[in-house]
């Protein structure tokens, strides 16, 4: 168990052992959910774009921004068709 106090500016420090098991560095978050008089806390690491460049496999190779915006469009239209049924 950890234990951190709540500062005059309502901040809390992570305790150091928590920090080095979830491995955290400057700018990544926490998420805090709330379940009755109980709140549970999970890392949340921060990537940059440039070290996302590869996670989504394609269909089809993409050839211009417009045709990236058009996608975007389709695919928005399609989940507001889907929510509005």
């Amino acid at each position: 168990m950890a234990i951190s106090s709540l500062s005059s500016k309502k901040q809390i420090t992570l305790p150091a052992r928590l920090v080095r098991r979830w491995n955290l560095e400057q700018g990544d978050g926490l998420m805090f959910f709330e379940d009755g008089d109980s709140v549970r806390v999970l890392p949340i690491k921060r990537k940059s774009l440039l070290d996302m460049r590869g996670s989504v496999k394609l269909k089809q190779p993409i050839e211009s921004v417009d045709e990236v915006r058009q996608i975007a469009r389709e695919e928005h239209a399609s989940r507001h068709d889907r929510e509005t049924g």
